[in-house]
């Protein structure tokens, strides 16, 4: 039998979870007075002081546990309530919440990566990894540059221009440089986070997706994390294909042998000669950098993450990177037709 006050210490913790508690004062006046309360005719008159009925809120939370944990009573949840510290909230890795409360649902731990932490606070449940910060970097420059990219192209079309005008534009150009570079910085960036994050699961899990890892790939994760990254990804591609494709496969290959001049031109800026590059070559590249290049790294390394999604479980939008990776493409894709028509009506 539950008593009135885990069950309201449940519910409020659950309404944090959902992100109906709007701030920390709130949420630590509603714990304190569940903490007190002795009955259930009392838990019915707070429910009604939040706004809230006391049956629905139950409803809510039974639904809430259901979607999100497994194994999880309402003392589970008037626990992690007295858990979570008003300010600073609660961060966990996932494995380490299973340990110290409860199980997440297959579904939660399927969809985010093994290594992500769970944040709870006043926005409600998160979890937090690295490829979701630089994904939502490219999705929130994408739009920008787009805007950007739509306010220039009357310029492109016009041969008579004002002063005005003149600056106007060099401050359109210099954003369209600016938005293109970051999200090109951010395809690497992600594909960087998204290889380390597959041999740090191998290791720890000895599996990716539905492949068991062998001991030869094993060895690779644990000891070659930092190894060039064109010889990461051929790795990765070989085992999570079952050695029916490589690194100089599509779209890894162009990729690599496209979009990487672009991220080395920006993170490693010189005027010297290299070996991959004659001199000069690095600083061409950082000054060919635009909204088309932009569009076709997003393309290049969302579609790279897609397929070695796919071989590791089966279906390409099985987890949370995969399927914004797939909404990326789209988008991406969409917005250079767009421009292609758009020229195609302007030349005609």
């Amino acid at each position: 039998m539950v008593n009135a006050q885990t069950k309201m210490k449940a519910l409020v913790v659950s309404r944090l979870l959902m992100g109906d508690i709007p701030d920390w004062e709130t949420f630590e006046s509603e714990r304190e007075t569940a903490g007190k309360i002795l009955n259930r005719r009392t838990a019915r008159s707070v429910s009604s002081q939040i706004g809230r009925n006391y049956r629905d809120l139950s409803i809510e939370t039974r639904k809430f546990i259901e979607e999100n944990f497994v194994r999880c009573d309402y003392h589970d949840l008037a626990r992690l309530c007295d858990e979570v510290r008003p300010g600073s909230g609660l961060s966990t890795r996932l494995d380490e919440f299973e340990k110290t409360l409860f199980p997440l649902a297959v579904s939660v731990k399927r969809r985010f990566p093994f290594y992500a932490h769970l944040n709870i606070s006043t926005y409600g449940l998160r979890f937090e990894f690295p490829e979701h910060h630089f994904l939502r970097d490219i999705e929130t420059s994408l739009p920008e540059l787009l805007d950007t990219r739509a306010r220039l192209e009357p310029f492109t079309r016009s041969t008579a221009k004002t002063r005005h005008d003149s600056g106007l534009i060099a401050g359109l150009v210099a954003r369209e440089k600016f938005l293109s570079r970051s999200i090109v910085s951010a395809t690497f960036s992600l594909i960087e986070a998204f290889l380390s994050g597959i041999f740090f699961t191998a290791v720890h899990t000895k599996l990716l997706g539905s492949l068991e890892c062998e001991d030869e790939f094993l060895k690779y994760a644990a000891t070659k994390e930092s190894a060039p990254l064109k010889n990461r990804i051929d790795r990765v591609v070989q085992f999570t294909s079952k050695a029916t494709e490589s690194g100089s496969d599509e779209p890894f290959n162009t990729l690599m042998e496209v979009g990487k001049r672009y991220r080395d031109a920006i993170h490693h800026t010189t005027p010297f000669q290299r070996k991959d590059v004659e001199q000069g070559g690095r600083l061409t590249a950082l000054y060919e950098i635009n909204c088309d290049i932009a569009l076709r790294c997003v393309v290049l390394s969302s579609a790279a993450v897609l397929k070695t999604s796919q071989w590791m479980y089966g279906v390409s939008d099985a987890t949370d990177i995969a399927s914004r990776c797939s909404e990326l493409i789209q988008k991406a894709i969409a917005a250079q037709a767009n421009k292609d028509s758009q020229s195609t009506v302007a030349s005609a």
